[in-house]
Protein backbone atom coordinates (compact mmCIF):
# COMPACT_ATOMS: atom_id res chain seq x y z
CA UNK A 1 0.00 0.00 0.00
CA UNK A 2 2.81 2.42 0.81
CA UNK A 3 4.51 1.41 -2.44
CA UNK A 4 1.33 2.18 -4.40
CA UNK A 5 1.01 5.57 -2.71
CA UNK A 6 4.56 6.47 -3.78
CA UNK A 7 4.27 5.08 -7.34
CA UNK A 8 1.00 6.85 -8.15
CA UNK A 9 2.42 10.08 -6.71
CA UNK A 10 5.57 9.95 -8.84
CA UNK A 11 3.69 9.01 -12.02
CA UNK A 12 1.20 11.89 -11.89
CA UNK A 13 3.88 14.37 -10.85
CA UNK A 14 6.18 13.16 -13.62
CA UNK A 15 3.33 13.64 -16.08
CA UNK A 16 2.70 17.14 -14.67
CA UNK A 17 6.27 18.10 -15.48
CA UNK A 18 5.63 17.24 -19.14
CA UNK A 19 2.28 19.04 -19.25
CA UNK A 20 3.77 22.20 -17.71
CA UNK A 21 1.64 22.36 -14.56
CA UNK A 22 4.17 21.02 -12.08
CA UNK A 23 4.41 23.69 -9.33
CA UNK A 24 8.08 23.22 -8.32
CA UNK A 25 10.77 24.53 -10.68
CA UNK A 26 13.57 22.49 -9.12
CA UNK A 27 14.44 20.11 -6.27
CA UNK A 28 11.86 17.36 -6.96
CA UNK A 29 14.52 15.07 -8.40
CA UNK A 30 12.51 11.81 -8.22
CA UNK A 31 9.53 13.35 -10.05
CA UNK A 32 11.90 14.88 -12.60
CA UNK A 33 13.48 11.48 -13.31
CA UNK A 34 10.04 9.93 -13.88
CA UNK A 35 9.07 12.93 -16.03
CA UNK A 36 12.19 12.35 -18.16
CA UNK A 37 11.09 8.73 -18.70
CA UNK A 38 7.55 9.78 -19.69
CA UNK A 39 8.59 12.73 -21.92
CA UNK A 40 8.78 10.69 -25.20
CA UNK A 41 5.05 9.83 -24.86
CA UNK A 42 4.09 13.40 -25.70
CA UNK A 43 1.72 15.99 -24.23
CA UNK A 44 -1.53 14.17 -24.88
CA UNK A 45 -0.56 10.89 -23.26
CA UNK A 46 0.98 12.70 -20.28
CA UNK A 47 -2.27 14.62 -19.79
CA UNK A 48 -4.17 11.35 -19.59
CA UNK A 49 -1.53 9.84 -17.28
CA UNK A 50 -1.73 12.87 -15.01
CA UNK A 51 -5.50 12.65 -14.57
CA UNK A 52 -5.46 8.84 -14.32
CA UNK A 53 -2.83 8.59 -11.64
CA UNK A 54 -4.20 11.48 -9.59
CA UNK A 55 -7.44 9.50 -9.38
CA UNK A 56 -5.45 6.31 -8.70
CA UNK A 57 -3.63 8.00 -5.84
CA UNK A 58 -6.88 9.27 -4.30
CA UNK A 59 -8.28 5.74 -4.58
CA UNK A 60 -5.17 4.17 -3.05
CA UNK A 61 -5.23 6.66 -0.14
CA UNK A 62 -8.92 5.98 0.54
CA UNK A 63 -8.34 2.21 0.47
CA UNK A 64 -5.29 2.72 2.67
CA UNK A 65 -7.43 4.50 5.28
CA UNK A 66 -9.69 1.45 5.45
CA UNK A 67 -6.80 -1.04 5.56
CA UNK A 68 -5.10 0.91 8.38
CA UNK A 69 -8.13 0.38 10.63
CA UNK A 70 -7.62 -3.38 10.35
CA UNK A 71 -3.85 -3.39 10.84
CA UNK A 72 -1.27 -2.50 13.49
CA UNK A 73 -1.01 0.90 11.80
CA UNK A 74 -4.23 1.91 13.52
CA UNK A 75 -1.95 3.78 15.92
CA UNK A 76 -1.64 6.50 13.26
CA UNK A 77 -5.13 7.67 14.27
CA UNK A 78 -5.22 6.53 17.88
CA UNK A 79 -1.86 7.87 19.12
CA UNK A 80 -2.97 11.53 19.30
CA UNK A 81 -6.14 10.48 21.14
CA UNK A 82 -4.18 8.34 23.62
CA UNK A 83 -1.74 11.17 24.30
CA UNK A 84 -4.64 13.59 24.75
CA UNK A 85 -6.25 11.41 27.43
CA UNK A 86 -3.04 10.39 29.17
CA UNK A 87 -3.29 11.09 32.89
CA UNK A 88 0.48 11.53 33.19
CA UNK A 89 1.46 14.51 31.06
CA UNK A 90 4.43 15.48 33.22
CA UNK A 91 5.25 12.59 35.60
CA UNK A 92 4.13 9.04 36.43
CA UNK A 93 3.09 9.79 40.03
CA UNK A 94 0.57 7.38 41.62
CA UNK A 95 -1.38 4.32 40.55
CA UNK A 96 -5.00 4.59 39.57
CA UNK A 97 -7.40 3.36 42.28
CA UNK A 98 -9.44 0.21 41.74
CA UNK A 99 -12.69 1.02 39.99
CA UNK A 100 -15.89 -0.93 39.44
CA UNK A 101 -18.76 0.42 37.41
CA UNK A 102 -16.83 3.65 36.86
CA UNK A 103 -16.58 4.37 40.61
CA UNK A 104 -13.67 3.94 43.03
CA UNK A 105 -14.17 0.60 44.77
CA UNK A 106 -15.15 0.80 48.43
CA UNK A 107 -14.02 -2.42 50.12
CA UNK A 108 -16.54 -2.03 52.93
CA UNK A 109 -19.40 -2.16 50.45
CA UNK A 110 -17.81 -4.28 47.72
CA UNK A 111 -19.68 -7.29 46.36
CA UNK A 112 -17.39 -10.08 45.07
CA UNK A 113 -20.15 -11.30 42.75
CA UNK A 114 -20.73 -8.01 40.94
CA UNK A 115 -17.71 -5.79 41.49
CA UNK A 116 -14.48 -5.99 39.49
CA UNK A 117 -11.29 -6.64 41.47
CA UNK A 118 -8.38 -5.81 39.20
CA UNK A 119 -7.93 -7.24 35.70
CA UNK A 120 -9.01 -10.86 35.58
CA UNK A 121 -10.47 -10.77 32.06
CA UNK A 122 -9.71 -8.64 29.04
CA UNK A 123 -13.16 -7.05 29.30
CA UNK A 124 -12.21 -5.71 32.74
CA UNK A 125 -9.95 -3.15 31.05
CA UNK A 126 -11.23 0.40 31.01
CA UNK A 127 -11.81 2.19 27.71
CA UNK A 128 -8.45 3.92 28.22
CA UNK A 129 -6.80 0.53 28.80
CA UNK A 130 -8.21 -0.80 25.53
CA UNK A 131 -7.11 2.40 23.81
CA UNK A 132 -3.58 1.77 25.13
CA UNK A 133 -3.54 -1.69 23.54
CA UNK A 134 -4.61 -0.45 20.11
CA UNK A 135 -2.22 2.52 20.21
CA UNK A 136 1.05 0.56 20.51
CA UNK A 137 3.43 1.34 17.63
CA UNK A 138 5.54 -1.75 18.40
CA UNK A 139 8.67 0.40 18.44
CA UNK A 140 10.18 -1.46 21.40
CA UNK A 141 11.51 1.59 23.23
CA UNK A 142 9.78 0.43 26.43
CA UNK A 143 11.45 -2.96 26.17
CA UNK A 144 14.89 -1.46 25.55
CA UNK A 145 14.71 0.56 28.78
CA UNK A 146 13.12 -2.09 31.01
CA UNK A 147 15.53 -3.21 33.80
CA UNK A 148 13.81 -6.60 34.03
CA UNK A 149 14.26 -7.28 30.31
CA UNK A 150 17.84 -5.97 30.40
CA UNK A 151 18.75 -8.51 33.09
CA UNK A 152 17.24 -11.59 31.46
CA UNK A 153 13.75 -11.59 32.93
CA UNK A 154 10.79 -12.63 30.74
CA UNK A 155 9.09 -9.24 31.08
CA UNK A 156 8.85 -7.25 27.87
CA UNK A 157 6.48 -4.31 28.36
CA UNK A 158 5.90 -4.22 24.61
CA UNK A 159 4.97 -7.89 24.46
CA UNK A 160 2.58 -7.53 27.41
CA UNK A 161 0.66 -4.87 25.48
CA UNK A 162 0.74 -6.86 22.23
CA UNK A 163 -0.38 -10.09 23.90
CA UNK A 164 -3.27 -8.30 25.59
CA UNK A 165 -4.19 -6.59 22.31
CA UNK A 166 -4.14 -9.85 20.32
CA UNK A 167 -6.21 -11.55 23.01
CA UNK A 168 -8.73 -8.69 22.95
CA UNK A 169 -9.16 -9.04 19.18
CA UNK A 170 -9.41 -12.83 19.42
CA UNK A 171 -12.07 -12.66 22.14
CA UNK A 172 -13.98 -9.77 20.55
CA UNK A 173 -16.43 -11.95 18.53
CA UNK A 174 -17.42 -13.77 21.74
CA UNK A 175 -17.91 -10.51 23.64
CA UNK A 176 -19.88 -8.89 20.82
CA UNK A 177 -22.19 -11.86 20.25
CA UNK A 178 -25.77 -10.96 21.18
CA UNK A 179 -26.80 -14.38 22.52
CA UNK A 180 -25.57 -17.82 23.48
CA UNK A 181 -26.94 -19.14 20.21
CA UNK A 182 -24.67 -16.76 18.29
CA UNK A 183 -21.73 -17.78 20.43
CA UNK A 184 -22.34 -21.43 19.60
CA UNK A 185 -21.94 -20.57 15.93
CA UNK A 186 -18.56 -18.90 16.43
CA UNK A 187 -15.35 -20.55 15.17
CA UNK A 188 -13.43 -22.73 17.62
CA UNK A 189 -10.66 -20.09 17.81
CA UNK A 190 -13.07 -17.50 19.24
CA UNK A 191 -14.45 -20.03 21.74
CA UNK A 192 -10.92 -20.98 22.82
CA UNK A 193 -9.99 -17.31 23.28
CA UNK A 194 -13.04 -16.81 25.49
CA UNK A 195 -11.94 -19.63 27.79
CA UNK A 196 -8.26 -18.66 27.88
CA UNK A 197 -7.12 -17.31 31.29
CA UNK A 198 -5.38 -13.93 31.36
CA UNK A 199 -2.52 -15.29 33.52
CA UNK A 200 -1.25 -18.86 33.64
CA UNK A 201 1.78 -21.05 33.11
CA UNK A 202 -0.05 -23.31 30.67
CA UNK A 203 -2.20 -21.58 28.13
CA UNK A 204 -2.44 -18.19 29.83
CA UNK A 205 -2.17 -14.99 27.84
CA UNK A 206 0.65 -13.82 30.13
CA UNK A 207 3.07 -15.97 32.11
CA UNK A 208 3.06 -15.27 35.89
CA UNK A 209 6.83 -14.68 35.84
CA UNK A 210 6.19 -11.75 33.50
CA UNK A 211 3.91 -9.78 35.81
CA UNK A 212 5.98 -10.52 38.94
CA UNK A 213 9.23 -9.34 37.30
CA UNK A 214 8.05 -5.72 37.13
CA UNK A 215 9.69 -3.22 39.50
CA UNK A 216 7.19 -0.42 38.70
CA UNK A 217 10.18 1.76 37.85
CA UNK A 218 8.24 3.45 35.05
CA UNK A 219 10.99 3.38 32.44
CA UNK A 220 8.52 1.87 29.95
CA UNK A 221 5.94 4.62 30.46
CA UNK A 222 8.63 7.31 30.33
CA UNK A 223 9.97 6.03 27.01
CA UNK A 224 6.65 5.34 25.28
CA UNK A 225 6.15 7.89 22.49
CA UNK A 226 2.35 7.43 22.61
CA UNK A 227 1.88 7.51 26.42
CA UNK A 228 0.86 3.89 27.02
CA UNK A 229 0.64 3.24 30.77
CA UNK A 230 2.11 -0.26 31.12
CA UNK A 231 2.29 -0.17 34.93
CA UNK A 232 -1.47 0.27 35.26
CA UNK A 233 -2.06 -2.90 33.25
CA UNK A 234 0.56 -4.96 35.07
CA UNK A 235 -0.55 -3.85 38.52
CA UNK A 236 -4.21 -4.32 37.55
CA UNK A 237 -3.43 -7.94 36.72
CA UNK A 238 -1.50 -8.27 39.99
CA UNK A 239 -4.54 -7.03 41.93
CA UNK A 240 -6.74 -9.78 40.53
CA UNK A 241 -4.09 -12.44 41.13
CA UNK A 242 -3.64 -11.39 44.77
CA UNK A 243 -7.20 -10.53 45.78
CA UNK A 244 -9.14 -13.20 43.87
CA UNK A 245 -6.71 -15.97 42.92
CA UNK A 246 -4.38 -15.64 45.96
CA UNK A 247 -1.59 -16.38 43.49
CA UNK A 248 1.61 -14.43 44.20
CA UNK A 249 5.25 -15.17 45.13
CA UNK A 250 5.22 -17.07 48.42
CA UNK A 251 7.98 -14.99 50.01
CA UNK A 252 5.75 -11.90 49.79
CA UNK A 253 3.17 -13.52 52.07
CA UNK A 254 5.22 -12.72 55.18
CA UNK A 255 5.53 -9.08 54.15
CA UNK A 256 1.76 -8.73 53.66
CA UNK A 257 1.05 -10.46 56.97
CA UNK A 258 3.46 -8.11 58.76
CA UNK A 259 1.80 -5.09 57.17
CA UNK A 260 -1.63 -6.23 58.34
CA UNK A 261 -0.61 -7.20 61.86
CA UNK A 262 2.37 -4.98 62.72
CA UNK A 263 2.13 -2.04 60.34
CA UNK A 264 5.56 -2.51 58.74
CA UNK A 265 7.05 -5.00 56.24
CA UNK A 266 9.55 -6.43 58.76
CA UNK A 267 7.02 -7.07 61.52
CA UNK A 268 8.97 -5.14 64.16
CA UNK A 269 5.94 -3.26 65.44
CA UNK A 270 5.27 0.32 66.50
CA UNK A 271 7.32 0.15 69.73
CA UNK A 272 10.63 0.34 67.81
CA UNK A 273 9.73 3.24 65.54
CA UNK A 274 11.14 5.88 67.90
CA UNK A 275 14.34 4.05 68.96
CA UNK A 276 16.51 6.13 66.64
CA UNK A 277 15.57 9.30 68.57
CA UNK A 278 17.40 8.02 71.65
CA UNK A 279 20.62 7.80 69.61
CA UNK A 280 20.67 11.59 69.05
CA UNK A 281 22.04 14.21 71.44
CA UNK A 282 18.99 16.48 71.11
CA UNK A 283 15.27 16.04 71.57
CA UNK A 284 12.88 15.32 68.72
CA UNK A 285 9.22 16.07 69.55
CA UNK A 286 6.92 13.07 69.11
CA UNK A 287 3.34 14.05 68.27
CA UNK A 288 0.75 12.40 70.48
CA UNK A 289 -2.27 14.20 69.07
CA UNK A 290 -2.40 17.68 67.59
CA UNK A 291 0.87 19.06 66.19
CA UNK A 292 2.02 21.83 68.56
CA UNK A 293 2.09 25.42 67.34
CA UNK A 294 5.44 26.53 65.94
CA UNK A 295 6.25 23.19 64.28
CA UNK A 296 7.12 23.86 60.64
CA UNK A 297 7.27 20.31 59.31
CA UNK A 298 6.05 16.83 60.17
CA UNK A 299 8.94 14.47 59.43
CA UNK A 300 7.53 11.24 57.98
CA UNK A 301 10.32 8.78 58.83
CA UNK A 302 8.90 5.69 57.11
CA UNK A 303 9.33 2.02 57.95
CA UNK A 304 12.85 1.68 56.56
CA UNK A 305 13.98 5.00 58.03
CA UNK A 306 12.87 3.93 61.50
CA UNK A 307 13.62 0.21 61.48
CA UNK A 308 16.31 -0.67 58.91
CA UNK A 309 19.84 -0.07 60.21
CA UNK A 310 21.34 1.47 57.07
CA UNK A 311 18.33 3.73 56.52
CA UNK A 312 18.36 4.83 60.16
CA UNK A 313 21.71 6.50 59.52
CA UNK A 314 19.99 8.65 56.92
CA UNK A 315 17.14 9.44 59.31
CA UNK A 316 19.56 10.60 62.00
CA UNK A 317 21.54 12.65 59.49
CA UNK A 318 18.36 14.40 58.31
CA UNK A 319 17.24 15.10 61.86
CA UNK A 320 20.70 16.44 62.74
CA UNK A 321 20.69 18.76 59.73
CA UNK A 322 17.22 20.08 60.47
CA UNK A 323 18.21 20.67 64.09
CA UNK A 324 21.40 22.44 62.98
CA UNK A 325 19.39 24.67 60.62
CA UNK A 326 16.99 25.60 63.41
CA UNK A 327 14.02 23.97 61.68
CA UNK A 328 11.14 23.12 64.01
CA UNK A 329 9.97 19.60 63.17
CA UNK A 330 8.20 16.71 64.85
CA UNK A 331 7.60 13.02 64.16
CA UNK A 332 4.67 10.69 64.73
CA UNK A 333 6.82 7.94 66.26
CA UNK A 334 4.67 4.91 67.23
CA UNK A 335 1.60 6.52 65.65
CA UNK A 336 3.18 6.21 62.21
CA UNK A 337 2.50 3.06 60.19
CA UNK A 338 3.44 1.89 56.70
CA UNK A 339 1.96 4.04 53.93
CA UNK A 340 0.89 0.83 52.18
CA UNK A 341 3.09 1.27 49.10
CA UNK A 342 4.43 -2.34 49.14
CA UNK A 343 0.89 -3.71 49.48
CA UNK A 344 -0.50 -1.59 46.64
CA UNK A 345 2.40 -2.29 44.31
CA UNK A 346 2.15 -6.05 44.85
CA UNK A 347 -1.59 -5.85 44.18
CA UNK A 348 -3.17 -6.08 47.63
CA UNK A 349 -5.39 -3.02 47.40
CA UNK A 350 -7.33 -4.08 50.49
CA UNK A 351 -4.28 -3.86 52.79
CA UNK A 352 -3.22 -0.61 51.14
CA UNK A 353 -6.65 0.89 51.73
CA UNK A 354 -6.62 -0.20 55.38
CA UNK A 355 -3.17 1.30 56.07
CA UNK A 356 -3.83 4.46 54.06
CA UNK A 357 -7.10 5.22 55.86
CA UNK A 358 -5.40 4.67 59.22
CA UNK A 359 -2.61 7.11 58.29
CA UNK A 360 -5.00 9.68 56.86
CA UNK A 361 -6.99 9.61 60.09
CA UNK A 362 -3.78 10.08 62.11
CA UNK A 363 -2.53 12.92 59.90
CA UNK A 364 -5.87 14.71 59.94
CA UNK A 365 -6.08 14.41 63.71
CA UNK A 366 -2.55 15.80 64.01
CA UNK A 367 -3.43 18.67 61.67
CA UNK A 368 -0.52 17.94 59.35
CA UNK A 369 0.23 20.74 56.91
CA UNK A 370 3.63 20.15 55.34
CA UNK A 371 5.12 16.66 55.45
CA UNK A 372 8.80 15.89 54.82
CA UNK A 373 9.38 12.31 53.67
CA UNK A 374 12.78 10.67 53.46
CA UNK A 375 11.53 7.67 51.45
CA UNK A 376 10.48 8.35 47.83
CA UNK A 377 7.90 5.56 48.07
CA UNK A 378 6.27 7.24 51.09
CA UNK A 379 6.63 10.61 49.37
CA UNK A 380 4.90 9.35 46.21
CA UNK A 381 2.14 7.52 48.08
CA UNK A 382 1.19 10.34 50.46
CA UNK A 383 1.46 13.06 47.79
CA UNK A 384 -0.20 11.29 44.86
CA UNK A 385 -2.26 8.36 46.14
CA UNK A 386 -3.67 9.50 49.49
CA UNK A 387 -5.74 12.22 47.77
CA UNK A 388 -7.71 9.37 46.16
CA UNK A 389 -8.91 8.52 49.68
CA UNK A 390 -9.39 12.07 50.90
CA UNK A 391 -5.91 12.74 52.33
CA UNK A 392 -4.63 15.98 50.83
CA UNK A 393 -1.30 17.28 52.13
CA UNK A 394 1.69 19.26 50.96
CA UNK A 395 4.52 16.72 50.75
CA UNK A 396 8.18 17.37 49.98
CA UNK A 397 11.18 15.09 49.87
CA UNK A 398 14.03 15.64 52.29
CA UNK A 399 16.44 16.52 49.46
CA UNK A 400 14.12 19.35 48.38
CA UNK A 401 14.04 20.79 51.89
CA UNK A 402 17.79 20.39 52.48
CA UNK A 403 18.64 21.98 49.11
CA UNK A 404 16.41 24.92 50.06
CA UNK A 405 18.08 25.27 53.47
CA UNK A 406 21.53 25.30 51.83
CA UNK A 407 20.44 27.95 49.32
CA UNK A 408 18.96 30.07 52.13
CA UNK A 409 22.24 29.88 54.05
CA UNK A 410 20.67 28.06 57.00
CA UNK A 411 23.02 25.13 56.30
CA UNK A 412 26.58 25.91 55.22
CA UNK A 413 28.70 23.01 53.96
CA UNK A 414 32.23 23.78 55.15
CA UNK A 415 34.10 20.50 55.56
CA UNK A 416 35.71 19.22 52.37
CA UNK A 417 34.84 15.74 51.10
CA UNK A 418 37.55 14.83 48.65
CA UNK A 419 35.68 12.03 46.92
CA UNK A 420 34.43 11.10 43.49
CA UNK A 421 30.68 10.60 43.91
CA UNK A 422 28.10 9.25 41.47
CA UNK A 423 24.42 9.76 42.18
CA UNK A 424 21.78 7.08 41.61
CA UNK A 425 18.30 8.44 40.82
CA UNK A 426 15.56 6.63 42.77
CA UNK A 427 12.76 5.79 40.34
CA UNK A 428 9.94 6.98 42.61
CA UNK A 429 11.69 10.28 43.26
CA UNK A 430 13.05 10.95 39.80
CA UNK A 431 10.97 9.45 37.03
CA UNK A 432 7.74 9.28 39.02
CA UNK A 433 7.92 12.82 40.45
CA UNK A 434 10.58 14.63 38.39
CA UNK A 435 12.78 15.49 41.38
CA UNK A 436 16.21 15.44 39.77
CA UNK A 437 18.03 18.67 40.64
CA UNK A 438 17.73 19.03 44.48
CA UNK A 439 20.04 16.07 45.34
CA UNK A 440 22.54 17.25 42.76
CA UNK A 441 22.39 20.85 44.02
CA UNK A 442 23.20 19.60 47.51
CA UNK A 443 26.30 17.77 46.26
CA UNK A 444 27.36 20.77 44.17
CA UNK A 445 27.50 22.82 47.37
CA UNK A 446 29.66 20.35 49.27
CA UNK A 447 33.32 21.38 48.85
CA UNK A 448 35.63 18.80 47.34
CA UNK A 449 33.04 16.45 45.81
CA UNK A 450 33.73 15.44 42.22
CA UNK A 451 30.37 14.48 40.73
CA UNK A 452 30.26 11.85 37.97
CA UNK A 453 27.04 10.84 36.23
CA UNK A 454 26.28 7.29 35.12
CA UNK A 455 25.17 7.16 31.49
CA UNK A 456 21.70 6.00 32.57
CA UNK A 457 20.56 8.83 34.80
CA UNK A 458 17.68 11.24 35.43
CA UNK A 459 14.74 10.39 33.13
CA UNK A 460 16.61 7.32 31.91
CA UNK A 461 17.91 6.21 35.28
CA UNK A 462 18.21 2.47 35.88
CA UNK A 463 16.25 0.86 38.70
CA UNK A 464 17.89 -0.67 41.79
CA UNK A 465 15.40 -3.56 41.63
CA UNK A 466 13.41 -2.86 44.81
CA UNK A 467 10.26 -1.15 43.51
CA UNK A 468 6.95 -2.85 42.84
CA UNK A 469 7.41 -4.77 46.14
CA UNK A 470 10.34 -6.60 44.51
CA UNK A 471 12.39 -5.81 47.62
CA UNK A 472 10.48 -8.61 49.39
CA UNK A 473 10.65 -11.13 46.54
CA UNK A 474 13.55 -13.33 45.50
CA UNK A 475 15.19 -12.57 42.16
CA UNK A 476 15.58 -16.09 40.74
CA UNK A 477 15.54 -15.38 37.01
CA UNK A 478 18.43 -13.81 35.12
CA UNK A 479 20.95 -11.35 36.50
CA UNK A 480 20.17 -9.33 39.62
CA UNK A 481 19.09 -5.80 38.72
CA UNK A 482 21.06 -4.23 41.57
CA UNK A 483 24.21 -5.98 40.29
CA UNK A 484 23.67 -4.53 36.83
CA UNK A 485 23.32 -1.04 38.29
CA UNK A 486 26.38 -1.33 40.50
CA UNK A 487 28.50 -2.53 37.58
CA UNK A 488 27.50 0.62 35.74
CA UNK A 489 28.56 2.69 38.74
CA UNK A 490 31.84 0.80 39.16
CA UNK A 491 32.78 1.70 35.59
CA UNK A 492 33.26 5.28 36.87
CA UNK A 493 35.60 4.16 39.70
CA UNK A 494 33.76 6.23 42.34
CA UNK A 495 34.75 6.58 45.98
CA UNK A 496 31.10 6.84 47.04
CA UNK A 497 27.71 6.11 45.52
CA UNK A 498 24.99 8.44 46.73
CA UNK A 499 21.23 8.14 46.49
CA UNK A 500 18.11 9.49 48.20
CA UNK A 501 16.03 6.38 48.91
CA UNK A 502 16.28 3.76 51.68
CA UNK A 503 15.30 0.96 49.26
CA UNK A 504 18.11 1.96 46.89
CA UNK A 505 20.46 2.21 49.86
CA UNK A 506 19.75 -1.41 50.79
CA UNK A 507 19.76 -2.87 47.28
CA UNK A 508 22.89 -1.10 46.08
CA UNK A 509 24.62 -1.79 49.39
CA UNK A 510 23.95 -5.52 49.04
CA UNK A 511 25.33 -5.49 45.49
CA UNK A 512 28.47 -3.67 46.63
CA UNK A 513 29.02 -6.19 49.41
CA UNK A 514 28.89 -8.99 46.84
CA UNK A 515 31.35 -7.14 44.60
CA UNK A 516 33.72 -6.56 47.51
CA UNK A 517 33.62 -10.27 48.28
CA UNK A 518 34.66 -11.08 44.72
CA UNK A 519 37.34 -8.36 44.68
CA UNK A 520 35.58 -6.30 41.98
CA UNK A 521 34.98 -3.29 44.25
CA UNK A 522 37.37 -1.54 46.62
CA UNK A 523 36.79 -2.08 50.32
CA UNK A 524 36.27 1.64 50.99
CA UNK A 525 33.39 1.99 48.51
CA UNK A 526 30.08 2.75 50.23
CA UNK A 527 26.52 3.76 49.44
CA UNK A 528 25.20 6.73 51.40
CA UNK A 529 22.26 9.08 51.24
CA UNK A 530 22.84 12.62 50.00
CA UNK A 531 21.82 13.84 53.47
CA UNK A 532 24.71 11.91 54.99
CA UNK A 533 27.19 13.61 52.67
CA UNK A 534 25.76 17.01 53.56
CA UNK A 535 25.85 16.19 57.28
CA UNK A 536 29.54 15.29 57.07
CA UNK A 537 30.30 18.65 55.49
CA UNK A 538 28.05 20.91 57.58
CA UNK A 539 29.19 19.65 60.99
CA UNK A 540 31.46 16.66 60.53
CA UNK A 541 31.61 15.73 64.22
CA UNK A 542 27.80 15.77 64.62
CA UNK A 543 27.26 13.92 61.38
CA UNK A 544 29.73 11.21 62.37
CA UNK A 545 27.93 10.74 65.67
CA UNK A 546 24.56 10.59 63.92
CA UNK A 547 25.76 7.87 61.57
CA UNK A 548 26.90 5.53 64.31
CA UNK A 549 24.23 2.87 64.88
CA UNK A 550 23.63 1.40 68.30
CA UNK A 551 25.92 -1.61 68.73
CA UNK A 552 23.13 -3.91 69.87
CA UNK A 553 20.92 -2.81 66.99
CA UNK A 554 23.68 -3.36 64.45
CA UNK A 555 24.18 -6.88 65.71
Amino acid sequence: MIFLVIVTLLLYRGAQINTGVFPYPHGAFASQIVGHWLAPLGYGVNSVLEATFILCQVGVVLVFLVVVVYSKHLHIFLAPVNVLFSRRPNALRGLEPMRSGGKVLDFEEADPDTDVFGLGKIEDLSWKGLLDLATCTECGRCQSQCPAWATGKPLSPKQVILDLRDHAFAKAPWLLAASDAERDKLPDAAKAAAERPLVGKDGGVIDPDVIWSCTNCGACVEECPVDIEHIDHIDGIRRYQVLIESAFPIEAAGMLKNLENKGDPWGMGEARRAEWIGELDFDVPVVGGKIPDGIEYLFWVGCAGALEDRARKTTKAIATLLHTAGVKFAVLGPAETCTGDPARRIGNEFVFSMLAQQNIETLNEAGARTIVASCPHCFNTIANEYPQLGGNYEVIHHTQLLARLVEQGRLTPAGRIEEKVTYHDPCFLGRHNKVFSPPRRIMENVPGIEAAEMHRCKNRGFCCGAGGARMWMEERIGKRINTERIEEALALSPDTISTACPYCLVMLGDAISAKKGSGEAKDTLEVVDVAQLLARSVRPEDAHAAEQPATANEE
